[in-house]
């Protein structure tokens, strides 16, 4: 019966991870052409979204242990990413060591269709048309923008929570590093600045600075949940009677 019943928990576990994958899979499939921004946004991060949710709402009472892992990894990852923006934001407002909000605003204008592809980037640029820095980006692009950009915090925090259990908290670095590396071999920055973002100023300036950034992220990550988490139960003991 236990065994049974951790199967079933094993499956839902999945399906949250392969669903927290989808709001950082804007990307990797739209600047492919796979997909418009918009539809993505329509049916893969706001639906997403809304599952996540609704699994962790009702899952609560047959599956505690998946519910506490999954608000708690959200949260934290949500924390941590302020950490990351301590240092993004300066690199890129301060330093130019980051190409323009390429976070936040960018993303925004993508998901708001004010532009539709990364190939009309370097015009919008040049002619100033649409405010690419936090400085002047209109409400709508911020609140946009900051809502896809911690709730790939949040995602990525769900994922570390949930695969992990009660690891040490420099799990969370390692997490980060995969996070950068899969980055920066992106499209999404191929496509503006080349892998590692080795057509920006000297070459190692954006791998440079990011790599930093989910560092802190990670690191804020893997204490969060080290002291949350109450159970050293990982994905790998369900479905074995643990």
């Amino acid at each position: 019966m236990q065994v049974q019943k951790n199967k079933s928990e094993l499956g839902l576990t999945i399906l949250v991870i392969i669903l927290s994958g989808a709001s950082a899979s804007l990307l990797l499939l739209p600047p492919l052409g796979i997909i418009s921004y918009v539809d993505f946004r329509n049916v893969a991060i706001i639906p997403s979204a809304i599952i996540i949710f609704t699994i962790g709402i009702l899952a609560r009472s047959k599956y505690p242990r998946l519910t506490s892992r999954l608000f708690k990894g959200m949260v934290a990852g949500t924390i941590a990413s302020f950490a990351l923006e301590a240092i993004r934001i300066p690199a890129y407002m301060f330093t130019k060591w980051i190409p323009m909000d390429s976070m936040i605003s960018l993303p925004a204008l993508l998901l708001t269709e004010k532009i539709t592809a990364l190939s009309q980037v370097k015009q919008v640029i040049m002619q100033s048309g649409v405010p690419m820095n936090l400085y002047h980006a209109p409400m709508d692009i911020f609140l946009v923008g900051s809502l896809w950009h911690f709730w790939n915090g949040a995602t990525f925090g769900i994922i570390y929570a949930i695969i992990i259990g009660k690891g040490k908290w420099w799990y969370g670095m390692i997490w980060a590093v995969i996070i950068e590396i899969t980055m920066m071999m992106a499209p999404y920055l191929i496509m503006m600045k080349g892998a590692f973002g080795v057509e920006h100023m000297d070459g190692y300036n954006i791998f440079v600075v990011t790599l930093i950034a989910h560092l802190a992220f990670g690191a804020v990550l893997g204490i969060i949940v080290q002291k949350w988490k109450k159970d050293s139960i990982s994905i790998l003991n369900l479905g074995k009677g643990a």
